[in-house]
């Protein structure tokens, strides 16, 4: 599957944007993550990946705008390590242009929680 690039909210309480990166490969989730410090200091990327197994809840929803897509773990420190995760969760923001390739990426998790 092809990478969707995405943003993140709130990393370090909103000081720092996320930005990165996410595909499916096989029975894994890989999400490549880039935080700028205010913008502008570049913390380079860290590559986080967990299995579709662990997966407990995927939401999505869209606008004129954009799409963003919830993903939720169990156990819920999986996904606290990736910037811009809150209480077990994780919010990515993709742009209007990826929607085709975003509900693909749905299509594939959704088959995993139906398992």
């Amino acid at each position: 599957m092809q990478s969707i690039p995405f943003a993140t909210d709130d990393v370090h309480g909103g000081f720092s944007e996320g930005r990165g990166a996410v595909r499916v490969e096989d029975d894994e989730i890989i999400l490549e993550v880039q935080v700028k410090l205010l913008g502008m200091i570049d913390r380079g990327v860290q590559t986080f990946r967990f299995d579709l197994t662990d997966l407990e809840s995927v939401e999505h929803s869209r606008n004129m705008v954009r799409d963003c897509v919830t993903l939720r773990t169990r156990p819920m420190d999986i996904i606290t390590r990736v910037p811009g995760s809150s209480e077990g969760r994780l919010r990515l923001k993709f742009k209007r242009r990826y929607r085709r390739a975003v509900d693909t990426l749905i299509d594939k998790l959704d088959l995993w929680l139906i398992q």
